[in-house]
Order: C-alpha cells, then sequence, then structure tokens
C-alpha cells in the first residue's frame, strides 16, 4: 500500500514570482559586485534602496580590484570634570585572543566601513564613549575623537609580520558632553522601576513621611 504525502499546491503564480525573485537577487549581485562603470550605475541606481532594505548587498572592495591600502585605529580622549583625562582605544581585532575576535568583529566593520566616513555617527558615538565611561566620582566634559593611519605592506612583505607603527594622527571630531547624555541606560531604569525596587522605594517614603509627622 502506497503511502500519500500531501504537496503544497503548485500554482503558476507562485512559480512565477519565485523565479523572478531568483532572477532579481542575482542580477543584482552580479551588477553590485561589477567594477563601477557608467553602465553599471545606469542598472544599479534604480534598484539601489530594495537591495539595502533586502539586505543583499554583497562588499568585496576590501579584496578586489583595488584593496585597501590603509590601516586606521581610532581612539577617544575623554577629559572629566575633575581635570582628569582618559584614553579609551577602540578595539583592535589582533590585539584580541580569538574566541573575543570572534565576538568584536563587528567593531571593525563598524570602524572601517561606518565611523571614517559618515560624520552624522560622530555624535552619537561620543555619546556611547561618553556613557560607557562615566564614573561615579567624575563625569566625561569632553570627548575628543582621534584616528591613526598607517599604509598596510604588501602580503609578500608583510605576511607574518606586525602592521606598521600608526604615526600618523589627527582629531577628527569634539563632542562637549551634555548632562542628558549621561542620564542612565534603560537596563538600568527598568530595573530601578521593578514591583521589588518601587515597593521598597514606596516603603521607605512612607516611613520617612511618619518619621517627620511625628516631629
Amino acid at each position: 500500500m502506497q503511502s500519500h504525502i500531501d504537496r503544497p499546491i503548485e500554482s503558476p503564480l507562485r512559480k512565477t514570482v519565485i523565479t523572478l525573485f531568483i532572477i532579481f537577487y542575482i542580477m543584482s549581485v552580479i551588477l553590485w559586485v561589477l567594477p563601477w562603470s557608467r553602465t553599471r550605475d545606469f542598472f544599479i541606481k534604480p534598484i539601489t534602496q530594495q537591495i539595502y532594505y533586502t539586505g543583499i548587498w554583497q562588499g568585496f572592495a576590501v579584496f578586489a580590484p583595488d584593496p585597501r591600502k590603509e590601516n586606521y585605529r581610532i581612539y577617544a580622549t575623554i577629559r572629566y570634570d575633575d581635570g582628569t583625562e582618559k584614553i579609551w582605544h577602540y578595539p583592535a581585532m589582533e590585539k584580541l585572543g580569538l574566541f573575543e575576535r570572534y565576538c568584536k568583529e563587528h567593531w571593525r566593520k563598524y570602524g572601517n566601513d561606518c565611523l571614517n566616513g559618515n560624520n552624522l555617527l560622530w555624535p552619537d558615538f561620543a555619546r556611547w564613549v561618553a556613557r560607557a565611561n562615566d564614573e561615579k566620582s567624575k563625569h566625561p566634559l569632553t570627548v575628543a575623537l582621534t584616528r591613526t593611519r598607517a599604509e598596510t605592506m604588501p602580503p609578500e612583505d608583510g605576511f607574518g609580520k606586525p602592521n606598521p607603527e600608526q604615526l600618523e594622527k589627527y582629531q577628527f571630531y569634539l563632542y562637549r558632553v551634555l548632562p542628558e547624555d549621561l542620564k542612565q541606560t534603560s537596563q538600568e531604569i527598568l530595573k530601578q522601576t521593578s514591583p521589588e525596587v518601587l515597593q521598597q522605594n514606596s516603603s521607605n517614603d512612607s516611613k520617612r513621611n511618619r518619621h517627620e509627622d511625628s516631629k
């Protein structure tokens, strides 16, 4: 006795939609990775937003045809209200262990592809650095972002050698920290508004009121 397996109904419309999506995906990826040309731009510009929205864009510029020839690093100089300063270094992958590097690899991508060329992100990033380095006894007044660079060595010369020292540096952004920038994080606020904490605060307020009334 043969068993019958229920199969989804294959409608012509369903096949057409799937086929068109596959064709769109393949053609979009091919156009996206092609070297720059007027022909490429003519076809890619009308669908650029759709490619970004669907997340099918590809980025192989780091490999070919012109690999990156510069190595960048970022660090922040934080000046506190007591006059002291602190240097916060952006995570460098070559200084991390294998597992930590795996967990923080997105830092490299964000630093190279976002922070280096998009000044709209600098204020938010500086605010994050200020909050991450805020202390109970002192608070950040300014955050200065500095970029260092060095030319990368060709593979035949640099393989197995440490990266060249980054002697070139320049401050590309200075942010003056506002009091509202250092407000508590959402997790801390949620923790303080939990039922247990609210009940404890209410009990403390009641005791304080009774003590003041008895005076």
